[in-house]
């Protein structure tokens, strides 16, 4: 049988039609492989692409650029500025508001405390055997006097029980209240008293003393009293004491702005 050579344009016989078809196979093996090929390349282009997309949808939003605003926490006033973070508007406003009755004036002790005195007085401090030292402020005609000091005993009333045993034995001691303050958010005890006779004291004249011991933030006990003349009565010596005590913080922590 004939067949016509297409790229020879020309009609081949028997033998040229066996050469034919095997040229036909060979011919067609050929594209079945480069069409497998052709398959495998876009096999690999398109999960390349589907890579690429599925990454794209999970990009990282940009990062914020510098000096964005971020919310900051701010910590309550201590008293002297002992807090570690800027106080916000409010809290300075506050602080700036607190100040102490006229004549007074706010401080922060150098063993730690802060409290409100009466301006000018003079300050001296002696050992303790508790920890914090006694620390005065007089007058300075030393007819009155503020003291402040650490309680070793397990409650206010104990220590000031304790202590009257000692006041009994001055001269001229009249006890006015012995009691303790059950109204009081923390634990605390006042005892009043008048005395002809009073321990660190040269002067002779009967004094008022009002000794407050008391439960602070921190949870330990301190005691503030207030010294002053008898004659001229008590309302001195309460004010000078509830002005101290409004203002009172003890070492190593923070306390609200004093109430007025």
């Amino acid at each position: 049988m004939r067949v016509f050579d297409a790229d020879r344009q020309e009609w081949a016989g028997d033998e040229r039609e066996t050469r034919f078809d095997g040229d036909q196979q060979m011919q067609a093996a050929k594209q079945g492989q480069v069409l497998r090929q052709a398959a495998v390349v876009l096999a690999v282009v398109g999960f390349c692409f589907l890579a690429w997309a599925l990454g794209w949808k999970d990009e990282p939003q940009p990062a914020e650029e510098p000096g964005a605003t971020q919310p900051t926490a701010t910590d309550s006033w201590d008293g002297e500025g002992g807090s570690s973070a800027e106080p916000s508007a409010e809290s300075s406003e506050e602080t700036s508001a607190a100040t102490p009755p006229p004549g007074y004036e706010a401080l922060q002790d150098s063993e730690g405390f802060r409290s409100a005195v009466p301006s000018g007085w003079e300050r001296t401090g002696r050992p303790s055997q508790y920890g914090m030292a006694v620390v005065e402020y007089r007058s300075s005609d030393g007819s009155r006097r503020l003291q402040v000091f650490a309680v070793m005993e397990t409650s206010p009333y104990a220590s000031l029980q304790a202590a009257q045993l000692e006041s009994r034995k001055l001269d001229g001691y009249e006890v006015i209240t012995l009691e303790e303050n059950t109204d009081a958010p923390r634990k605390a005890a006042t005892h009043e008293y008048r005395a002809d006779e009073v321990a660190g004291e040269s002067q002779s004249f009967t004094r008022h003393v009002i000794d407050h011991r008391f439960e602070a933030e921190d949870g330990h006990l301190y005691a503030i009293v207030a010294y002053g003349s008898d004659a001229d009565g008590s309302g001195d010596e309460q004010e000078l004491l509830d002005t101290a005590l409004r203002w009172f913080c003890p070492p190593d922590t923070q306390c609200a702005a004093p109430s007025e």
